[in-house]
């Protein structure tokens, strides 16, 4: 079910009635925001959205879901704690995924929906993601193309 789709996610959650919710689903990526905020939007947002008005109104014990490490934006502070203020991403990708924290801690707070969110960081190696700079780069260098630098 496409996340946008309130009647569908709050149908299925219904139907369903789950102890826990874990959602995983996001538009991924910060490059691609700069060309398709739309995107981030539509799914991050709203999607969000209906994922938690569907858990409020299936009385859902428990929602995790993910966040991303893109929310600390250009802190310079390392390692990164959760304690960390994150109040200034630096991409609509970061600031999709920060309001989506802020967003499941007012229905933590409104409707007792309890919420954890995963700052996921980047994955290298095998499982990561293939549009990635290390994975572009290598095959760049390993095809004798010339590497496209961003920003």
């Amino acid at each position: 079910i496409d996340l946008t789709d309130r009647d569908g996610i709050s149908a299925l959650l219904l139907s369903v009635t789950p102890e826990i919710v874990v959602n995983l689903a996001a538009q991924a990526g910060v490059r691609y925001s700069l060309t398709n905020p739309h995107a981030y939007a539509e799914s991050n947002l709203t999607g969000f959205l209906n994922i938690l008005e569907g858990c409020r109104h299936a009385s859902v014990g428990h929602l995790v879901y993910a966040s991303s490490s893109s929310i600390y934006g250009g802190s310079t502070r390392m390692p990164f704690s959760v304690h960390d203020p994150a109040d200034h991403p630096l991409s609509l990708y970061a600031a999709s995924k920060k309001a989506n924290e802020l967003m499941a801690h007012t229905y933590s707070h409104l409707f007792g929906l309890p919420t954890t969110g995963l700052r996921f960081f980047t994955v290298y190696g095998p499982w990561g993601r293939p549009d990635m700079a290390l994975f572009i780069f290598t095959k760049a260098i390993l095809g004798g193309e010339p590497i496209d630098v961003f920003n």
